[in-house]
C-alpha cells in the first residue's frame, strides 16, 4: 500500500458481504520479535524422542479495518490514497483475524505494546530512509499476483 500511495496508484481494498469492512490484526514487528524471543527462551531441554512442542499465537489482539490501516498510512505519509473498494474475489478471504494471545501472555509474558499509528510512523520513517534515492528496480517494477 505504501508504494502505491507514494506513486499515486489506486489501492484495491476488498469488502465482505454487504460492503462490510475486512478487519485485520496488524502487529508491529518489534512486538512479534519480543514474543518470538520469549518463546525461544521458554523452550525446555528436550530430546528427539521427547520434544516439548507448544503453539503460541502472537498478534495485536485488536483488529482494525483495512481502511483504518490506510488512514494511518495517509497520516504518516502526508498523502491521500486513491481507494478502490471492491467485493472480495470468489476465492474469498476471512472477514476478520484476531490473535488469541492468552497463552502467550500467561506463559511468556507477551503483551503487544505498539499502537498501530506508532508502528506505521516507525515503518514510514524506515521506508523513507531505505528508499531515499527512490525505489530500486525490483521494487519499482514489482506487480503483486
Amino acid at each position: 500500500f505504501t508504494t502505491k500511495i507514494m506513486k499515486g496508484e489506486p489501492l484495491k481494498i476488498f469488502q465482505g458481504p454487504s460492503e462490510s469492512e475486512l478487519e485485520r490484526d496488524f502487529t508491529y514487528i518489534d512486538d512479534i520479535i519480543q514474543g518470538t524471543v520469549a518463546a525461544v527462551d521458554h523452550i525446555s531441554p528436550s530430546t528427539k524422542e521427547e520434544a516439548m512442542c507448544k503453539v503460541f499465537n502472537l498478534g495485536n489482539k485488536d483488529p482494525v479495518t483495512v481502511s483504518y490501516l490506510v488512514d494511518c498510512l495517509e497520516r504518516a505519509l502526508g498523502k491521500t490514497a486513491i481507494r478502490h473498494y471492491m467485493p472480495m474475489p470468489p476465492t474469498g478471504d476471512v472477514l476478520r483475524t484476531s490473535a488469541d494471545v492468552t497463552l502467550a501472555g500467561k506463559e511468556l509474558g507477551y503483551k503487544p505494546t505498539t499502537p498501530l499509528q506508532e508502528g506505521i510512523n516507525k515503518f514510514i520513517a524506515w521506508y523513507k530512509e531505505y528508499y531515499k534515492n527512490g525505489l530500486d528496480k525490483d521494487m519499482d517494477e514489482y506487480v503483486p499476483m
